[in-house]
């Protein structure tokens, strides 16, 4: 019994052991994910001395001298405290998201490249005026001057995904030098999700090849009422009659499309259905919020009014605006 003690207790010993290593491993590395918000930091590439300050609410406040030294030193403070989610970000858009996740993502990849995002990117980029294109080469240097700085100890993600696709070990794999394309093409994801009418879009044609006539998809999903208020002026073109006094008829974009429409496959419709699924997925992946389902337009459209200080209590004018964006980290 003596023995049989002395072994449970040697046993649970070496459990405790185990647990406080494999913690404080853990601990270890997600510490090093944390940036350094205090003390002195030596960058290579500064012109002069900047000061990076966060406020009580996380918010950076950057101090410096030229503009060479202030995007330097963002492209730091951003790695500091988001080089995974950047990592992740550009894997987005350049289409290689099956380098950190394997085959599950091929097929949003096969999606990415077929939008061309990285390819309207770099056009973009190539249009930049100077300071521009010299902005985003700072911003890259200063993401650049951080990864050199780890001396390739990443945290947690780099790490797992390092140790599952073998591209490194417990220090996590090295990402690549960040490049001022890579901040380009992330717009692209942006404009993307700012944009999102795609569903709809698919929707409408699988509601019209359904039902077999625009018009009765007019009539489950109706244009703006014209008589309803509008931002823009009565008349402006593209407004379709919007914000006209009275009764008035609104043009259907599909009005002229009176015929038939042949019935789709339901194999055909799938194929519809998964890709409307995969550029939800996409956005998803990247973190922004993005309504689901294809029915409706998801409440897109940003809206504001404003009353003259005339009319209001104190005297001074009253601005609200409801840009209608989702949620996303950092915001928009």
């Amino acid at each position: 019994m003596r023995v049989v003690r002395w072994g449970v207790k040697a046993l649970a010993i070496l459990v405790v052991v185990a647990v406080l290593a494999v913690v404080g491993l853990l601990a270890a590395v997600t510490g090093r994910g944390l940036p350094r918000t205090n003390g002195t930091i030596h960058v290579q590439g500064l012109h002069a001395p900047v000061t990076v300050e966060r406020d009580g609410s996380g918010i950076i406040q950057i101090t410096a001298d030229d503009p060479h030294d202030l995007f330097l030193a963002q492209g730091y403070a951003h790695a500091q405290e988001r080089m995974w989610q950047m990592e992740v970000w550009r894997h987005i858009s350049s289409g290689r998201l099956s380098e950190l996740f394997g085959a599950t993502t091929v097929a949003k990849d096969t999606f990415i490249r077929t939008l061309g995002w990285e390819e309207a990117a770099q056009r973009d980029f190539d249009t930049m005026p100077a300071d521009v294109r010299d902005a985003l080469t700072w911003y890259a240097d200063g993401v650049n001057a951080w990864i050199a700085d780890q001396g390739g100890t990443f945290s947690l993600p780099f790490v797992v995904t390092g140790l599952r696709t073998g591209a490194g070990g417990f220090g996590g794999y090295t990402p690549a030098p960040w490049t001022p394309l890579d901040s380009a093409a992330w717009q692209k994801v942006q404009a993307y999700n700012l944009g999102g009418n795609m569903d709809s879009e698919i929707f409408r044609l699988l509601a019209d090849a359904r039902l077999g006539d625009p018009a009765r998809t007019d009539a489950l999903f109706p244009a703006y009422d014209a008589s309803a208020p509008v931002i823009t002026p009565s008349g402006l073109i593209g407004s379709g009659g919007a914000g006209a006094s009275g009764t008035a008829t609104i043009p259907s974009a599909t009005a002229a499309a009176t015929t038939a429409r042949a019935p789709m496959s339901p194999a055909t419709a799938a194929a519809w259905g998964d890709l409307a699924s995969i550029g939800s997925d996409v956005l998803a992946l990247a973190g922004l919020d993005k309504a689901t389902g294809l029915a409706g337009d998801h409440g897109i459209g940003s809206n504001n009014w404003v009353v003259s200080g005339s009319k209001s209590a104190s005297g001074g004018a009253l601005l609200a605006n409801d840009p209608h964006l989702g949620f996303s980290e950092p915001s928009v």
